[in-house]
């Protein structure tokens, strides 16, 4: 499958947008930038141009940096300690290795985060929830990738890498692999007062790899919520019966700087 990179008008984001989220603010135009197929270069140009809106350098990780880089998570960098089969301290990407994230979730009950192992180590890409789950995930930068447990549904918060400084960014976007059932993979976009900007649907792609990244003008977003298929970790995989496990590799986003 041939990636696509969507760059629509202002008029007509507006109105996707709309027609994604019954909460969406439609005078407020994101630009989506989408791509899907089954191997890291079927997304890659997608993802490269993803990266020049979004800031063409990479502010390292710890205290804030240049308001016009970008920051990523790769996860490759997470020590063994809080990698499979243990678990991601929610506020790592704040605190151990400062970008600027904090992982949440509206869910009821027990919800934890972790980062799948490394070859040697540990069971690789989750197969130490289900075996043969590192049959359907592909990773598009070796070679770890990220999950929450216990739900399918979480929060990304931006903050001032750093501190406890609220943030917000203009940009986030994320690389998703085994979407395999439509409009059933999403990311959804807040304000700093919790109004959606749009919930955007992420391109199928069975056992490969999708990427889904928005860009706004001016830095209104404070939050993402992102929706990896149908079900957490532990179930098998099953599109033809309605269930799709995904999880996600690398993150993209703008510097968040303080609101």
């Amino acid at each position: 499958m041939n990636f696509t990179r969507l760059l629509t008008s202002a008029a007509l984001t507006a109105a996707m947008c709309f027609a994604q989220s019954d909460l969406a603010l439609p005078h407020i135009a994101g630009t989506v930038f989408s791509a899907a197929g089954a191997a890291p270069d079927d997304i890659r140009k997608t993802v490269d141009d993803f990266r020049l809106v979004t800031g063409a350098a990479v502010n390292a990780p710890g205290s804030p940096g240049a308001a016009e880089n970008r920051r990523d998570i790769n996860w490759d960098g997470v020590p063994d300690a809080v990698s499979a089969p243990g678990a991601l301290p929610p506020d790592f990407f704040n605190k151990n290795s400062a970008r600027g994230v904090v992982f949440s979730s509206q869910e009821k009950g027990w919800v934890g985060f972790q980062v799948s192992g490394k070859a040697g180590v540990t069971d690789v890409r989750f197969d130490n929830f289900l075996y043969g789950y590192s049959d359907i995930f592909k990773t598009f930068s070796a070679e770890r990738l990220f999950s929450s447990t216990g739900s399918h549904v979480y929060d990304v918060d931006f903050f001032v890498p750093g501190t406890q400084d609220r943030g917000s960014v203009h940009s986030f976007g994320a690389v998703f692999t085994n979407v395999a059932i439509p409009t059933t993979s999403s990311i959804e976009y807040f304000t700093a007062d919790g109004v959606s900007l749009g919930k955007y649907y992420v391109r199928v792609a069975a056992r490969g790899l999708s990427f889904l990244g928005v860009s706004f003008p001016g830095r209104v977003i404070a939050k993402v919520r992102i929706t990896p298929g149908t079900d957490s970790l532990g179930v098998a995989d099953n599109p033809g019966g309605g269930v799709n496990i995904v999880v996600l590799d690398d993150f993209l986003y703008s510097e968040p700087v303080k609101k």
